[in-house]
């Protein structure tokens, strides 16, 4: 059957039908909202309802559902009584917020396992819970929360526990950072850069402001005060730093006061240490093991309230040796912004930021191994209990400290480096440097420069004046002379003139100059108008003629040598220095060098240069660095090594000590001098150490080892009252272990009192070390 409506029967039933609509909304609305702060008889919605809020974030809607008896604040009425220990809305805020601050809690999932029905007013539901961490990964507890029924609504009993199960009233969660260790810098046979553990001298809040004298104070002040509310009151006051530090102004004064006494330090400056905050430990002061003795120790443990820790709370950079290896080593120091947004640069959080409390590497092995020295840092969280300790770690990532720094240095061998430098250079006027060098294997077994200084002074803290004295001392400690700074090579340099003339094809070793030389000055002829002045020789008594190569290189004639540089001419003689010998390129070393030069850049090498350049003058500049390394070339067939100074970088996981990344030997320049030069210059050199000839090198004196080697002096400054003595020399025919490449700069007064110091220097360290012989007989 077709039922059919009128218009007023349509009206009428569209009224119902939207009456019906709207009523239904409304009731939907009331439901919801009523779902959100109330459940149904039963079920486990107000558990649920909370869950939720937590896993949101929304602390504030949190709250709503704790029984009134824990948070006071959702009280309806006076009808129900508040429990001993309860919360604020700002307290529980605040713990919330912390907790997931401090984890990066990305989300929370909960599953019930067990409801237990006590009557109409009480249940307790078990759950797992699960905290999604960016710091801890998951963190999977079991928990149990009660709910009460209150003015017929469901309400959660919240306890600290609901946190962390093992979190009680009091009890707070924290993080600590676990610091991972510098790496050390070793070298064979020592610890050359290390952390040495701080002794700490700190006050106990507690022990010096006893909390329980405030709590009996308001007991007295407010008779008939309960002593939880007295307590309650004492913990505000003792969260006031403004409070403490006037109440406990004498106290604080008589702990400053005797610490300062037995330190002898400010007492108004260690006096600023207390009362800045409400934090438990106070560091009050820190300095080295050497700085405060065993009785001073035993004195301030005396102190009421103070302590003395040499284990536990902070290390600092140390250099057991000073002054040793300060060029090479370098120094820390606090972190520049831009240093921190540097190695913060792609660096994880987790493994702990630069931030402007870091102190990292400004020189040296200790800049340039930085990232690797630093390691990684680690972290734990923790229920701190409420007499501050840990009561339970909830997560704990271990650091990984940094990696150590093995150099290629022989430790007895830089020892002796540096011994004989400060032996052998006196007063304030000199200055110079060594570098030893394997030219098989490229590695420095030793380098310095002198005078040097005391990495501990940047470490313990060096003053604006202290620093500029340093700056200001007149031979200037703070130049690195091995690497950085650039000299004349004087002599040294006619080893590399002969050798370009030979490779080149120019002359072979019998060449003979029979030049006019006038009273050992000699004007160039045969190439072209000479407007400079005359080349000026060394005058030497009983010399050996004829005027050949090898003579010439013998008695280091200037002369000789400045004809041969002509005769090879400007495009050869600039092709083979910067193309085989790389004397404009930068030495591919480590810790980088200073770039040598044969002439400088905007200049043009005429003849007067070309003829200087020969011995070593000139526009020529060098690092002793980059000298050792030409030498080497003629005791490695050849080549001409990188210099290295890393062995390699290795760790330790407590058992085994290995090596995680290694250096290896390779080549800078190939061929740089050919066999045939090799075979006709080494003898050359080695007659110029030959103590039965009358060679510039025969005050070496070595016996036990065969060696070759090239003296120089460069003159410096207007009026030519000072030199650069150079030693260049190699031993021949020893094992490769045994190979070594000496060079010696001495920057000293021109007199003859210091003509005879770089042999003093590399006698010691050419000379082979002395061999038991097994079958001698025992010494009586």
């Amino acid at each position: 059957m077709r039922l059919t409506f009128g218009t007023k029967t349509k009206r009428f039933f569209c009224f119902i039908l939207s009456s019906l609509m709207l009523l239904s909304l409304c009731c939907t609305v009331f439901f919801a909202a009523g779902c959100s702060r109330e459940t149904a008889s039963g079920d486990e919605q107000a558990f649920t309802l909370f869950m939720n809020s937590i896993r949101n974030g929304q602390f504030t809607e949190a709250f709503s559902f704790i029984s009134a008896h824990v948070a006071p604040e959702n009280a309806v009425d006076d009808s129900i009584e508040a429990y001993k220990n309860t919360i604020t809305l700002a307290q529980f805020e605040k713990r919330y917020e912390s907790l997931f601050s401090l984890l990066g809690v990305n989300d929370i999932e909960y599953n019930i396992a067990e409801e237990n029905v006590s009557g109409n007013s009480k249940k307790v539901i078990k759950y797992t819970m699960t905290y999604k961490t960016q710091s801890a990964g998951d963190l999977t507890n079991e928990y149990e929360m009660t709910l009460l029924k209150e003015n017929n609504l469901w309400r959660v009993v919240w306890q600290p526990s609901h946190i962390f199960p093992d979190m009680a009233w009091g009890d707070t969660f924290d993080r600590a950072t676990l610091a991972a260790e510098r790496g050390d810098i070793v070298s064979h046979g020592a610890v050359v850069a290390t952390n040495v553990r701080l002794v700490t001298v700190y006050a106990l809040l507690s022990e010096i402001a006893p909390k329980n004298v405030l709590t009996d104070e308001i007991m007295q002040e407010n008779a008939g005060m309960s002593e939880q509310d007295a307590e309650k009151e004492a913990d505000r006051l003792y969260s006031d730093a403004e409070y403490l530090n006037t109440r406990f102004s004498a106290e604080f004064d008589a702990a400053a006061a005797e610490i300062a006494a037995v330190l002898d330090l400010d007492a108004a400056e260690l006096r600023t240490k207390f009362g800045k905050n409400t934090n438990e430990f106070i560091t009050v002061y820190q300095a080295m093991p050497d700085e405060v003795t065993v009785e001073q120790q035993e004195q301030l443990n005396a102190v009421n309230g103070v302590h003395v820790d040499t284990e536990h709370y902070g290390s600092k950079r140390y250099y057991p040796y000073g002054s040793l290896l300060a060029h090479t080593l370098g120094y820390i120091s606090f972190a520049t912004w831009e240093e921190i947004q540097t190695y913060n640069e792609g660096r994880d959080p987790n493994d702990g930021l630069y931030t402007t409390d870091s102190k990292v590497g400004k020189s040296g092995i200790e800049k340039l191994y930085e990232r690797e020295l630093r390691g990684k840092d680690g972290y734990y969280f923790f229920i701190r209990g409420t007499d501050g300790a840990v009561k339970k770690v909830i997560y704990r990532k271990d650091k990984v400290d940094g990696s150590d720094v093995m150099l290629t240095i022989d430790f007895k061998l830089q020892q002796r480096t540096e011994e004989l430098l400060d032996l052998v250079l006196f007063g304030t006027d000199t200055a110079g440097a060594v570098v030893v060098m394997n030219p098989k294997t490229g590695e420095v077994n030793a380098i310095a420069s002198n005078p040097s200084y005391d990495l501990n002074r940047f470490i313990k803290g060096m003053g604006g004046d202290e620093y500029k004295a340093l700056e200001d001392q007149e031979n200037e400690p703070l130049r690195n002379r091995a690497t950085r700074e650039l000299y004349p090579p004087g002599s040294t340099f006619k080893a590399f003139t002969a050798a370009a003339a030979l490779d080149t094809g120019t002359v072979n070793e019998n060449y003979v100059f029979t030049g006019y030389i006038d009273n050992d000055y000699w004007k160039p002829t045969g190439y072209g108008e000479w407007p400079w002045p005359r080349i000026k020789r060394t005058r030497v008594y009983h010399r050996t003629e004829p005027m050949n190569m090898t003579n010439c290189m013998l008695h280091s004639d200037n002369i000789y040598f400045a004809d041969v540089a002509l005769k090879i001419g400007q495009e050869k003689f600039i092709a083979y220095f910067n193309e085989k010998l790389g004397m404009d390129k930068s030495l591919p070393y480590e810790l980088g060098a200073a770039s040598s030069q044969l002439y400088s850049r905007g200049s043009v090498m005429d003849n007067k240069m070309l003829a200087d350049s020969g011995y070593g003058q000139g526009q020529v500049l060098v690092t002793p660095l980059q000298l050792a390394a030409m030498f080497s070339a003629f005791a490695n067939n050849g080549d001409m090594p990188t210099p290295r100074i890393t062995d390699g970088l290795y760790v330790t996981d407590g058992v085994e000590y290995k090596c995680i990344r290694k250096s290896e030997y390779s080549v800078w320049m190939e061929d740089a001098i050919s066999t045939n030069a090799i075979n006709k210059i080494v003898p050359m050199l080695q007659g110029v150490v030959d103590p039965n000839k009358n060679g510039t090198g025969r005050s070496l004196r070595v016996t036990n080892v065969d060696v070759a080697a090239k003296t120089g002096s460069a003159e410096i400054g207007k009026d030519k009252t000072r030199m650069y003595s150079w030693f260049a020399g190699f031993r021949l025919n020893v094992a490769q272990e045994d190979e070594r490449v000496v060079i010696v700069m001495l920057d000293v007064p021109d007199s003859g009192a210091y003509s005879s110091l770089k042999f003093q220097i590399a006698r010691e360290l050419l000379k082979l070390d002395d061999t038991p012989d097994p079958n001698a007989p025992p010494a009586e």
